[in-house]
């Protein structure tokens, strides 16, 4: 059996809300895999996945990083492509991934950000994102992380700590140009719509200004203690 080009890793926990649309967007395909990993979800998410049998469910202690580790970790694909619960590909976004699989020269890339719903406030956090992204190189995870496998290990992975998915783009800086692909993915918009615009923007903010400043500082990589052990390499 050929291994597929890409492999798509999704980190689940209590997402039963919002993972069969998501999921129903991946179909089966013989260069595509999908990985959920499941970090102890208490709701049906589960049993929605089970209404995907196209679709491999493992498990893994809870923690983003961690889950997205073991994701790899099972993977076959050349390319890895992490996608959060909550945002969405289509077949547009499948064919950029294929095309990204198929240039020797693409190593490392995340889709534009749509947030929904198309609220001022979320198209404008939006905005920022992509420009972030755009000039500083600093997507969002939600913009759906994609790397070379080879690439993903040499970097060691995700780490433990949180901010996994801007910890992995800051080591990435040096190593590979991160290219940023269209159309935009659609990301729901949930955390500022339940936690509040304003307080969920300066929270992000604050974090990202504290992880660069101790990175700064310290020059800090991580540690052996910080990153998922794991048996596969590139």
């Amino acid at each position: 059996m050929t291994a597929p080009a890409i492999s798509i890793i999704i980190p689940i926990l209590n997402e039963a809300e919002t993972l069969g649309e998501t999921l129903a967007g991946l179909p089966r395909a013989p260069d595509l895999e999908v990985i959920l990993v499941d970090g102890g979800s208490t709701d049906n998410t589960l049993r929605v996945a089970a209404d995907f049998p196209h679709v491999q469910v493992i498990t893994a202690a809870r923690g983003r990083g961690r889950q997205m580790n073991a994701g790899a970790v099972a993977s076959a694909g050349d390319l890895l492509a992490f996608l959060h619960a909550d945002t969405l590909l289509t077949s547009e976004h499948l064919g950029v991934l294929r095309r990204a699989a198929a240039d020797s020269a693409f190593a490392a890339g995340a889709f534009e950000l749509n947030l929904t719903p198309p609220v001022p406030a979320l198209r404008f956090i939006a905005w920022g994102a992509n420009r972030r992204a755009r000039f500083f190189g600093l997507p969002y995870g939600d913009q759906v992380l994609i790397l070379r496998r080879s690439l993903f290990w040499s970097l060691g992975g995700f780490t433990h700590r949180r901010l996994e998915d801007l910890d992995l783009v800051l080591r990435l800086k040096g190593r590979a140009r991160l290219r940023l692909l269209r159309p935009p993915v659609s990301s729901s918009g949930r955390r500022w719509l339940e936690r509040g615009y304003l307080r969920t923007t300066l929270k992000n903010w604050l974090t990202l200004a504290l992880h660069l400043a101790e990175r700064a500082l310290t020059n800090r990589w991580p540690e052996k203690g910080d990153l998922v052990a794991c048996g596969r390499g590139g």
